[in-house]
Parts: C-alpha cells; sequence; structure tokens
C-alpha cells in the first residue's frame, strides 16, 4: 500500500503514560515523514447507560472519566510537542467514546481515512494471544489502513510478498525476541507466518526495547518495510467521527533526540512533583464568574480576557480565569492561546504563575490561582498602591531571576518567555512574584543557539536590539528585558514614559558614573539597603548590553544579585564603557521611533 501524501497515522493511547508515549515517539521519529499527520487518540470503551435507574450516577461516572481522560491526553501531548515540530509533522489529540476501544479505532480509522493504525501490545507477556483490540482491529482494518502492533519483549513476523511493498501477514503463533537494544545490523523482520486466509492488509508486529540507545536505527528496517515513499495525490480530510470529543494541534518546535537521556532524571522529578491538570466544566467557571460579568473582569489584553472568580469558600478559593476574547476571530490568538497551555502545563516552580486546569467548553479558558496583589506593574505604578518598600522588591527582583533560570536552564527543554515586563509578573500574598503569560512563549531546542521569530511581538521598551531589528530570540533575549525590568523596580519609572522617554536612555549615565541615588525611586525616601541596590543595578547593566554575547545567562545574573563585584562573572568580564555608535543605535530604537499611538498601558 502507498500511503497517500502527507499519510494520516493514528495511535491508540491508553492511560499508561510510559506505553504511550512509547507508541508516539515511535511513531514520530520512525514512521512520519515531513507533513504528515499523527493523531493520537484514546477510547473509553464503555458507553453510558442513560436509562440506568441510578439516578444520573453512571452518567457523572463518563464525564468524570472523560475529563481525566481529556486532562491526560493534553498532558501526554503536550510533552511531546518538540519532536514534532523537529520532524515537521503534526499531532492531534483526542478522547473519543464508544461501545469498545477496539471499535472505536477503527470507526475513527474508517472516518480519518488513516493510511496507519499503531496500537500498542501487553508488555513482557511472550507466546499470548492478541488482545481483543488487537484482535478486532486485525479484523476490522479498512482496507487501505496498515495495522501496526509495538510491544515489547515480543517477536515480529510478517510475509512480505509484492514488489509494491504490499504484505500479506497474519498472526503469529510463536513469537520470540531478544531483549538486546538492536543496532541496524541485527534489525530482522521474518516471514514465516502461518495462517489460514491471506489478507490483502498490512499487519507489522514491531519489537520494541526502550533501553536500546539507537531508538531511530533500531526500527530503521521496519520503516524500510512499511514506509515507503510519500507520492500520489494530495487527499481531502472527512469529518471527524461524532464520537469525537477533543481536538488539538501543536505545532512545537523542534527536539533534540540526543539529549533526551541527559534530561531524563531531572524530568522524572519534575513529573512526580507537577499536578495533574483539572478540567473544569464551562458551568463551574461561568457559576465562579457570576456569568463572566464585567465587574469581575480583573484583566484585558490583546487577545484574552481575565476574570476573578470564587469556586468555594475561603480565600484559597478564588482563582483567576483567562479566556480568549469572544469577539477575537484572530486564528493566530487562538494557537497562542493554546501554546500557552502547552507550555505552561508543563512549567512548576515558585516563581511561575500555577495553572490549576482548564476548560475547552464553549471557548477556551485557562484556570489559574487568583493572585489578590495583583501584578508588579500596578504595584509600581498604580495611583492608589503603596509604595513597594527596598526589601520587597529585592525579593521580587530575586524571585523574578530564580524563575527565569527555571525556565532557561532547568526545565525539560528550553523555554524561552518573549514577554517579561511588570504587568506579567504577578505578586502572591506575600509578594513572591510569579512569571506569567506564556502567549509568546517558544520552546528552544538545545543545540539551538537562537530562533528567528516573525513577526516581532512582545511590548516595545522591553524588546531586545537583535530581536526588534532581526528577530532573533534566544535566552539574552528574556535577559535584556529582565535588566529594563530590574531598572524599573529600582527607578519606578515606565520604561517608557508619558513624555515618551526611554527608560534606558535615562538610566545609562546614572549608571556609568554611578550615583545610585539619582537612580533610586523617589517613592522610597532613601530607605533602602546600598549594597542591595548597588548589586540589583550592576546586574541591570550587564543585562542590557546591545551585544547579546556581552550578556550574562541567568546562572551568571544570579550570581551578580547574590555576590555583586565579587562573583566569579564580574571578576572575569570587565564591562567595556558605551560608545557612542552604541548610544545612538539605542536612541535609534528606543529614542527617536517610539509608534506614535504607543499606550502606556501596553508597556
Amino acid at each position: 500500500m502507498i500511503p497517500s501524501s502527507p499519510a494520516k497515522i493514528l495511535i491508540g493511547i491508553s492511560l499508561d503514560a510510559g506505553e504511550s508515549k512509547e507508541l508516539l515517539h515511535w511513531a514520530i521519529k520512525v514512521l512520519a515523514k515531513p507533513g504528515d499527520t499523527l493523531v493520537a487518540l484514546h477510547v473509553i470503551g464503555a458507553m453510558p447507560n442513560k436509562k440506568a435507574a441510578d439516578g444520573g450516577k453512571s452518567a457523572r461516572k463518563y464525564q468524570r472519566q472523560i475529563r481525566q481522560a481529556k486532562s491526560f491526553v493534553i498532558s501526554t501531548v503536550g510533552e511531546l510537542v518538540k519532536t514534532c515540530q523537529s520532524n515537521e509533522v503534526n499531532l492531534e489529540a483526542r478522547v473519543g467514546l464508544n461501545y469498545s476501544a477496539g471499535r472505536g479505532l477503527i470507526e475513527e480509522a474508517k472516518s480519518l481515512e488513516a493510511d496507519y493504525l499503531i496500537i500498542g501490545g501487553k508488555r513482557n507477556r511472550p507466546n499470548r494471544p492478541p488482545s481483543s483490540i488487537s484482535k478486532y482491529c486485525f479484523e476490522h482494518i479498512p482496507q487501505r489502513c496498515s495495522l501496526v502492533l509495538i510491544r515489547r519483549n515480543e517477536g515480529l513476523r510478517q510475509d512480505s510478498q509484492d514488489s509494491d511493498h504490499r504484505s500479506s501477514c497474519r498472526w503469529s503463533e510463536k513469537n520470540s525476541c531478544t531483549e538486546k537494544s538492536f543496532s541496524s545490523d541485527e534489525n530482522e523482520i521474518s516471514s514465516n507466518m502461518k495462517s489460514k486466509k491471506p489478507s490483502p492488509r498490512t499487519v507489522l508486529d514491531v519489537c520494541e526495547d526502550s533501553s536500546s540507545s539507537g531508538e531511530t536505527e533500531s526500527c530503521s528496517t521496519v520503516t524500510s518495510l512499511m514506509a515507503t515513499e510519500l507520492k500520489g495525490k494530495q487527499e481531502s480530510r472527512k469529518p471527524m467521527s461524532p464520537f469525537k470529543l477533543i481536538s488539538f494541534l501543536f505545532r512545537p518546535p523542534s527536539f533534540d533526540w540526543s539529549t533526551r537521556k541527559q534530561n531524563d532524571a531531572l524530568f522524572n522529578k519534575q513529573k512526580q512533583q507537577r499536578p495533574l491538570l483539572r478540567c473544569f466544566t464551562y458551568h463551574e467557571i461561568a457559576r465562579a464568574t457570576n456569568n463572566f460579568h464585567i465587574e469581575n473582569m480583573v484583566g484585558k489584553g490583546g487577545y484574552s480576557e481575565v476574570y476573578k472568580g470564587e469556586i468555594g469558600k475561603g480565600s484559597s478559593s478564588s482563582i483567576a480565569v483567562k479566556r480568549l476574547a469572544k469577539d477575537n476571530s484572530n486564528a493566530n490568538k487562538e494557537k497562542e492561546f493554546l501554546v500557552e497551555l502547552g507550555i505552561i502545563g508543563h512549567v512548576n516552580h515558585p516563581n511561575t504563575a500555577k495553572l490549576l486546569g482548564f476548560c475547552i467548553d464553549n471557548g477556551l479558558y485557562l484556570i489559574f490561582n487568583f493572585y489578590p496583589n495583583g501584578t508588579l506593574s500596578s504595584a509600581l505604578h498604580g495611583q492608589t498602591s503603596k509604595p513597594l518598600d527596598w526589601p520587597i522588591r529585592y525579593r521580587i527582583v530575586l524571585g523574578i531571576a530564580r524563575g527565569l533560570h527555571y525556565l532557561h536552564k532547568c526545565c525539560k527543554h528550553r523555554i524561552i518567555h518573549r514577554d517579561i515586563k511588570a504587568s506579567n509578573v504577578l505578586l502572591g500574598p506575600d509578594y513572591e512574584p510569579q512569571i506569567s503569560d506564556f502567549g509568546l512563549a517558544k520552546w528552544l531546542p538545545s543545540k539551538w543557539t537562537h530562533h528567528a521569530v516573525i513577526p516581532i511581538e512582545g511590548t516595545f521598551g522591553y524588546l531586545a536590539p537583535e530581536y526588534f531589528m532581526h528577530g532573533i530570540v534566544d535566552e539574552k533575549t528574556d535577559v535584556f528585558a529582565f535588566g529594563v525590568l530590574l531598572l524599573e523596580i529600582i527607578t519606578g519609572r515606565r520604561p517608557v514614559d508619558s513624555t515618551r522617554q526611554n527608560l534606558l536612555l535615562w538610566a545609562r549615565p546614572l549608571m556609568e558614573c554611578g550615583n545610585l541615588s539619582e537612580l533610586a525611586d523617589p517613592k522610597l525616601e532613601g530607605r533602602y539597603d546600598m549594597d542591595q541596590l548597588y548589586r540589583v543595578a550592576l546586574t541591570a547593566s550587564y543585562c542590557v548590553r546591545q551585544s547579546s554575547l556581552w550578556r550574562p545567562s541567568m546562572t551568571e545574573v544570579l550570581q551578580l544579585l547574590t555576590y555583586g563585584q565579587d562573583s566569579e562573572v564580574a571578576r572575569s568580564r570587565r564591562i567595556p564603557r558605551f560608545t557612542s555608535e552604541e548610544m545612538d543605535d539605542y536612541s535609534m530604537i528606543f529614542g527617536y521611533d517610539l509608534p506614535s499611538d504607543l499606550a502606556l498601558d501596553d508597556i
């Protein structure tokens, strides 16, 4: 069978996270070709009895199962978004409800017109008959679809017949597979199957070993037998089957497979710490926000609105519901909203906003803890806000630095926030800062030095020169924005004030001559720790260099904030004085070319 171009690959996944990830990894890294679409489907193999005389308990049970399955599937697929972009494939996630899991898979394979259906077999069960799901799929697989069974420590046998790569295969009566990891020379697919009747459909029983260090190579023979060149006419996609409940499209950046094992220990630790996301119903969040009453709106951005809500009694029950604006017809904004869900759902740090859950009924919604102290922007610039004391400001500085260090260095995959600013820093009850709003965030592969992004997005006044002029993004983009934010915390000034004066251009001469008393916010009235203020100002001077090569990493930023001139980074690299050419460049970028319609609320 020659698959359509691009091919459509359906993967049946269970609620076993390890097994599901193995199936998806194999499909992405081995079977899929650029442009293919992979659909990860979990089928709840039962249907509620609407006539059951149990007061609706049966229906509520299945509703809970569906919500739990949605949360699991989104979390599982979200962890693989980087791998998909690397291989230029699309990945969708769905949850379905049918009378049996096998029947649900077959119905979706038919509706999707899938070229391949991939299912997992039981592990460590050699010489056992196929499961009921596998058997049902084998007996009812559509004519144009190839069935692939992947199981560990079990054999693979196939008859290869036609020159056009068509194969006639049977379930093996006796399977065996060594426990060694396969090399490309050791890959073999036997053709000793016995059968009662021939079949024009392809069934591949793939033996998999997770301990293999050469995962892509270990399946090269399988790929050569089943994945021919994708050619032929483009086939249109049919509407999704009625039992589909959820569908998300993820297009993440590329994934460096060689770093997977290096990150496994850290990832497993983070996975144990990361709480499961709750799938809220629309009724729950509508009731919590009084049907999104205007009086409960606490924030509004370019594509979303934030409402305060109450889901119980007590201060700990307050939530913030972020929803995609109803009148927003921009498809990119919906994509950004889903990207934020995919990224922040895998972020877990005391200085990053905590995502409690989401809702996909009647729109797109993210649910967070509510922070009564608002944002850092409102605390610094609000008319009614009490001025922040210096100890609180210094705590906020350290907290933001730790949060950014976590995103850049401690996540399984590097995250570039791209929109670090005062209004995206939430303040907890004790003013512990929480980095929020990951709508513009990007995954950055380990071996990539930078990433070119078009169009330029972010907030004027915080944009690094290389990003503003050339669209180049890496960790140093966030470092520059953090440097501007440090100056904002020190001075109490906006990045661009009401007279269109740029904070960076105003502060540089004062930093050059060490005039910290003029730099400090007058609202502090001289009440600050001079040593701490010096360390923050010194760190800011490093972070806002025009050349990204001169900016420190967030690891070095923490050293500067902690030890100042005594830090290794301060001793090892001396900052050159600002040249007139560099100052002219800053004036061009931040001084003379300010947009005439720039609103201070957007800064």
